[in-house]
């Protein structure tokens, strides 16, 4: 198994392009831990030929670069591969060919995920680590082309820096990483560490909250600063005296999914590409402090091989400066068995919460949920041919901000024009459908008749708060036609979240009268803010407020609302509620 061709966004002349590298002219791997410097030591010397040098080493190489670092081995990943290349090819992010994922499913289920953390904290409590990078692996069965799988990756994590494709044939290395590990430019080596990560929030205002936290979090900035720390050491002993600095502490950098708090370290020196790995591999944000110690207590905890997982993958174009990331968000693809394994955790420190950390694990693999399948924006609009389209400045501003949240591009000037120029004879639904390059689609349908009878019933299961398909409209409606699948015969399901709070149905928002007001539940119980809803709490005629169950019992009327449909009166079937969403609703009253 060697690397036959690759896919970076790489640094040219100060700009990033997609670089696409194929028909390598030499290729070394070694399966091995006494062949690793072999293979390193090959490719620099290939690079002083004059050629490209691509490749990737595994977090499983550690104790090739010092005998007293302990870790598993993962059998179908290579410990270092590399391959050297003539001039690639400038071009755009391919799209790849179809693929199907089936359901990521934990290595570690939550109890024994947040087990590992507190044995973690004791051992932190006993002085034997300070920090420890905690992590597990999601599997799932995969079907088709890991470079389709790959482009869906990084349309997903667009703002990612370090995206890298590499294809060994019946296996590849499919990377959206946010975090470089280690760049050279002429004599200046650079580390620029993440420790510190808070999920990214729909909307623009909380997001921006969400920012100033984590910058004074003061758990995150020393989670930070320990870090910062050894980069500094390692870095230090292949630096020039005098020489070592940081740059940068404490900067967030935002991502399609979170943000992550970062660091940059910088300092001089002449050494080889070996010498480099051996001081600073692996990556000191992806293992704890002290390294050694803690490489240890990994290799017990998790019990499973990281694999390329936390590894790097890199280039070296001809002059000799490289850039290699620290490979998180990354995905192993083994299209033999038909298994793509990805890993995610993070940093555990003394005052770390195990749910919090649990939490914060799933964030980090959002961007499966993205890449998993394509989805395009929507948007419902109504039209008549009396009036033209409903409310067409605020589903305008609606898909606005999804675009801006899931990095599609959008022209909203075309959007408008597409629907003010649409005519027909009979009142009709404008489904205004968005491609991630910004392909406008328009589908008109036949205005919804009214329902007679329209009782609505619970659905049996709670949303999560978090899922940002709830908070913004697009194609994957997964959670909304789950519900409906289960209540064919109702008119609409209403949905919960866990905490007991009422949300919204599936295709509308809720409101329900109380003591003559007129309230609907806050985007922060899980839901779409609709644009008849927004129409509504603008003029006040409506306002926010959580509804829980006893409220959607005691009140006097209840409506479904949005702009296709306008105000709904419901029935609801209160036979159809799940005991733990009164018991819930109970218990937070």
């Amino acid at each position: 198994m060697s690397l036959e061709r690759a896919v970076l966004r790489h640094p040219v002349d100060g700009v990033r392009e997609w670089l696409a590298f194929a028909d390598p002219v030499d290729s070394w791997e070694a399966d091995e831990l006494s062949d690793v410097k072999d293979v390193l030591d090959a490719a620099e010397a290939a690079n002083r030929r004059g050629l490209w040098v691509v490749g990737m080493v595994s977090y499983d190489a550690g104790p090739a670069f010092d005998e007293a670092l302990r870790s598993l081995r993962a059998e179908d990943v290579p410990l270092a591969s590399f391959a050297a290349f003539e001039t690639p090819t400038t071009t755009t992010l391919p799209s790849g060919g179809d693929f199907a994922i089936g359901r990521w499913e934990a290595t570690r289920v939550r109890r024994e995920y947040e087990t590992d953390i507190r044995r973690v904290k004791d051992l932190i409590a006993r002085g034997e680590t300070y920090q420890v990078n905690y992590t597990m692996r999601l599997e799932a069965d995969f079907d088709g082309d890991p470079l389709g799988f790959f482009a869906a990756m990084a349309r997903a994590q667009r703002s990612a820096d370090h995206l890298a494709y590499l294809d060994f044939g019946d296996r590849a290395a499919c990377s959206a990483s946010p975090e470089l590990f280690i760049r050279r430019s002429g004599r200046t080596l650079e580390s620029r560490p993440m420790k510190g990560t808070r999920p990214r929030h729909p909307d623009p205002i909380n997001d921006a909250d969400i920012v100033r936290e984590l910058l004074e979090s003061e758990k995150d900035r020393a989670e930070n600063t320990m870090i910062v720390d050894m980069v500094r050491n390692d870095l230090g002993r292949i630096g020039d005296t005098g020489s070592l600095m940081t740059t940068a502490l404490h900067t967030v950098e935002s991502f399609s999914t979170v943000h992550q708090l970062t660091s940059t370290v910088e300092v001089q020196t002449d050494a080889g590409l070996f010498d480099v790995f051996a001081a600073t591999f692996p990556g000191a944000s992806i293992t704890g402090a002290p390294k050694v110690n803690t490489a240890s207590f990994i290799a017990d905890l998790e019990r499973t091989p990281r694999g390329l997982y936390t590894g790097t993958i890199g280039a070296i174009p001809p002059n000799g400066d490289f850039e290699f990331n620290i490979a998180i968000r990354t995905a192993w693809v083994n299209t033999n068995l038909g298994r793509a394994t990805y890993g995610v955790g993070g940093g555990v420190v003394w005052d770390s919460d195990p749910t919090a950390e649990w939490n914060e694990a799933h964030d980090k693999a959002r961007v499966l949920y993205r890449a998993d399948r394509p989805f395009r924006l929507l948007e419902s609009i109504a039209w008549t041919p009396e009036c033209g389209s409903v409310l067409l400045e605020r589903h305008l501003d609606r898909l606005s901000l999804a675009a801006t949240h899931f990095g599609f591009d959008v022209d909203l000037d075309e959007v408008r024009r597409r629907v003010e120029s649409f005519h027909a004879d009979e009142p009709q639904v404008i489904r205004v459908l968005v491609g991630l390059g910004g392909a406008v689609e328009l589908e008109p349908r036949a205005m919804p008749m009214p329902d007679p009878n329209p009782v609505v019933v619970f659905d049996t299961r709670p949303i999560d708060r978090g899922d940002e398909f709830l908070r913004h409209k697009t194609t994957r409606r997964d959670r909304y036609d789950e519900a409906r699948e289960r209540f064919p015969e109702a008119y609409d399901v209403l949905l919960w979240n866990r905490l007991g709070q009422l949300c919204e149905s599936t295709i509308a928002n809720l409101v329900v009268e109380i003591d003559n007001e007129y309230r609907t539940p806050p985007v922060e119980a899980g839901l779409l803010p609709g644009t008849m809803r927004a129409e509504l709490l603008d003029r006040g005629d409506i306002v926010e407020a959580m509804v829980t169950y006893d409220d959607l019992r005691e009140a006097d009327r209840v409506w479904l609302i949005n702009s296709v449909r306008g105000w709904v009166e419901i029935e609801i079937d209160h036979a159809s509620a799940p005991g733990r969403l009164a018991a819930a609703s109970a218990y937070r009253s």
